[in-house]
């Protein structure tokens, strides 16, 4: 019976975080409790540590124990979650955090069981804020924040990451920030697409914070080659950084102003920089910009084309 349901779960998909059907109680959380022998539905009342009471079916008075220990549960996405995370997906950073803070308090009293929605609903809280780059709330709720039931190994990853990269962006400590990527404990590490384009992106502020602009621009480079496709926010960031950076660069200058005279060089860093603007902003128009119009400012490098 056991691998009959597993198989059935794989079948209509299961999210990263329990089933992806909707259930509506927020009372008592909707489950399927799994034990060595049998699968079941039930209705989840409370939880402790060690022990889940529930009930067989929904309203019922007639309890149940169980011990954490010897079961797997799995919670039926609840519509406060899936509202938010429709929030989330369509880039509504500042609705979604305010629904995914509600959820997180709605079904606190649940967080004691592994994979709980309360648990992530406060982590995609946390990514709001992080994708809207507010720092100092990424920073007071990551203090709060118990991740001991989060049951995906790149969730945990996302909270060191924030800790360790995103907390000193917050503080401006750039030389750590640059010790610690450069570092081949990180630097060599096997990220994902979206991890490696943080770390990355973050290292290249830290590079300008040092007036360090050429590994800073490097750094932009390799945050939106990274994961071009998944992280929009940080793609079109880091572009735009590429830009600034370029436009500002006193080669690059030298090179606008000698463009097209018997002066220029194209073989000179500066005409290779801007080659590598003038790349840049057509690389925009035809995917890095996600459809946002190229700020004025970065139209001009079209003229070196």
């Amino acid at each position: 019976m056991k691998k009959f349901l597993l198989s059935a779960l794989a079948l209509i998909g299961t999210t990263t975080f329990g089933i992806s059907q909707v259930q509506e109680n927020t009372k008592t959380p909707r489950v399927l409790i799994m034990t060595a022998d049998d699968s079941f539905g039930a209705w989840i009342v409370s939880s402790a540590k060690r022990k889940v009471r529930y009930t067989e079916t929904e309203n019922s008075t007639a309890y149940k124990d169980v011990r954490l220990g010897d079961v797997n549960i799995y919670f039926l996405e609840p519509s406060a979650f899936s509202e938010a995370m429709a929030l989330y997906r369509s880039r509504n950073y500042q609705a979604a955090h305010a629904k995914f803070k509600a959820c997180a308090e709605l079904y606190q009293k649940f967080n004691a069981i592994p994979g709980n929605y309360s648990t992530l609903a406060g982590y995609y809280q946390m990514e709001c804020s992080r994708k809207q780059e507010d720092l100092a709330t990424l920073g007071t709720e990551m203090e709060s924040f118990i991740a001991d039931q989060l049951v995906h190994k790149s969730q945990k990853l996302q909270l060191q990451i924030n800790d360790i990269f995103w907390e000193a962006v917050r503080v401006k400590a750039w030389s750590r920030l640059i010790s610690i990527g450069e570092d081949p404990k990180w630097a060599e590490r096997k990220l994902s697409g979206g991890h490696r384009a943080q770390v990355n992106y973050c290292l290249a502020l830290a590079y300008e914070g040092e007036k360090q602009p050429i590994k800073a621009l490097n750094a932009y480079n390799s945050a939106f080659i990274s994961d071009f496709s998944a992280s929009e926010v940080l793609t079109r960031k880091s572009a735009l950084a590429c830009l600034r950076i370029l436009k500002g660069h006193e080669e690059v200058k030298l090179a606008m102003k000698l463009f097209g005279t018997d002066e220029y060089s194209k073989n000179s860093n500066g005409a290779f920089l801007l080659r590598e603007g003038v790349a840049l902003v057509k690389l925009w128009d035809k995917a890095l910009g996600g459809g946002d119009p190229l700020p004025e400012d970065y139209k001009m490098f079209l003229k070196y084309n």
